[in-house]
């Protein structure tokens, strides 16, 4: 035994539709991932008819590191186009789907992805966590809707902010 794993690589695709007040702080958070058992292929910034900063945002993180891609939609064609479009271009077999509007925590994308060490998972998703503090009304309403909807995921199964799946289709 020669004691080492060959990483699991990902594929991390982000939906974007003017974050431009998140996506440098997004994609941050996905150069700073603490990975062991884990290594992130590419970033691909799937960026919906942006009329903000998004887009020159992510080409500055562009410039800074070549696993970052950008993929640009003229128009607006809903989510789902964004994630077909990050379907297509991701060269993983494990991809990591991340909307614009949320940040990761350090060790998201190596806990999420591990998982696939077993063969037989092919979907896993990450619990939504308040990055505020629940001093305050607004923050205290978060926090709570978000632990009952933890709750609520624990009975019925619902992803969607942050996923990782096996790409075990062609499209």
């Amino acid at each position: 035994m020669t004691g080492s794993l060959e990483k699991i690589r990902c594929s991390v695709g982000i939906t974007a539709y003017n974050e431009e007040e998140n996506i440098g702080a997004l994609l941050q958070a996905l150069l700073d991932q603490h990975l062991h058992l884990v290594e992130i292929a590419e970033i691909i910034v799937v960026a919906s008819a942006c009329t903000d900063r998004t887009v020159p945002i992510v080409k500055e993180f562009m410039a800074q590191d070549p696993r970052i891609q950008l993929i640009e939609q003229e128009r607006r064609e809903g989510k789902t186009s964004a994630i077909n479009l990050f379907l297509k271009a991701a060269t993983s077999d494990i991809l990591v789907l991340e909307s614009g509007d949320t940040l990761p925590h350090e060790y998201a994308v190596e806990h999420l992805v591990r998982m696939f060490q077993d063969p037989t998972v092919g979907m896993v998703g990450a619990q939504k966590v308040a990055v505020n503090t629940p001093d305050h009304i607004v923050g205290l309403l978060s926090h709570i809707r978000l632990r009952m909807e933890h709750q609520l995921c624990l009975e019925i199964p619902r992803l969607g902010e942050m996923i990782a799946f096996r790409k075990v289709f062609d499209q």
